[in-house]
C-alpha cells in the first residue's frame, strides 16, 4: 500500500516536471526555433497525459500546462489554463468512451487543440480591433506554431506513453 502510494507521487510529480522542463524549452529563446516559429510543447504534452490517464488527471495537467502557456503568453491570463483544462478533460473522456490511445488520436487531439486555440486567440486578441493586415498574424505566426506543435505531437506521446506503461508495470507488479 506504502509503495503504491509512493510510486503514484512519483509518477505524478514526474509528469509535472516534464511539463516545466517543456515550458523552459519552449520559452527559451533560439531553442527549437524553427523560421521563426517555436512549438508550445506543454500542449501535446498535457493531451497525452490526459489520454493515458483519464479525465481528471487530464484536466488537471491541463490546467498546470495552460497556466504555464499564460506565464509567458500575449493572452489574458488564465485564458490557456481554463481552455486546456477543457480540452484535456474531453480528450480524457474520448479516449475513455469513444477513441482509442493511440498516436493518430494524440495528433487529432493537437490539431483540433492548436487550430481552436489560434482561431480563437487570433479572433479576439487581434481580428475584432479591425487593424489592418491582421491575417498576417494568422498565417505567419499561429499558424506555423501550430504546424510545428503537431509535428511534436507523436515524440512527446511516445515518451508520456512509455513513462504510463513503465509505472503501470511497477503498479501491478508484473
Amino acid at each position: 500500500m506504502k509503495r503504491t502510494r509512493y510510486l503514484l507521487i512519483f509518477k505524478y510529480t514526474l509528469y509535472a516536471l516534464i511539463l516545466l522542463l517543456l515550458y523552459i524549452l519552449q520559452t527559451t529563446p533560439g531553442v527549437l526555433e524553427l523560421a521563426g516559429a517555436k512549438p508550445m510543447l506543454v500542449i501535446p504534452a498535457a493531451l497525452a497525459i490526459a489520454m493515458v490517464e483519464g479525465e481528471f488527471v487530464g484536466g488537471v495537467y491541463g490546467a498546470l500546462a495552460g497556466l504555464l502557456c499564460d506565464l509567458g503568453g500575449s493572452v489574458l491570463f488564465g485564458f490557456n489554463g481554463l481552455f486546456l483544462s477543457v480540452f484535456c478533460i474531453g480528450a480524457g473522456l474520448l479516449v475513455i468512451y469513444l477513441m482509442h490511445c493511440n498516436t493518430r488520436g494524440a495528433l487529432l487531439f493537437v490539431t483540433v487543440t492548436m487550430l481552436v486555440r489560434g482561431s480563437v486567440e487570433y479572433l479576439f486578441g487581434y481580428r475584432m480591433w479591425g487593424y489592418e493586415n491582421v491575417w498576417k498574424i494568422f498565417a505567419l505566426r499561429i499558424l506555423p506554431m501550430s504546424l510545428y506543435t503537431i509535428l511534436v505531437t507523436p515524440l512527446l506521446f511516445w515518451l508520456i506513453r512509455w513513462i504510463y506503461r513503465l509505472f503501470q508495470k511497477r503498479l501491478t507488479g508484473e
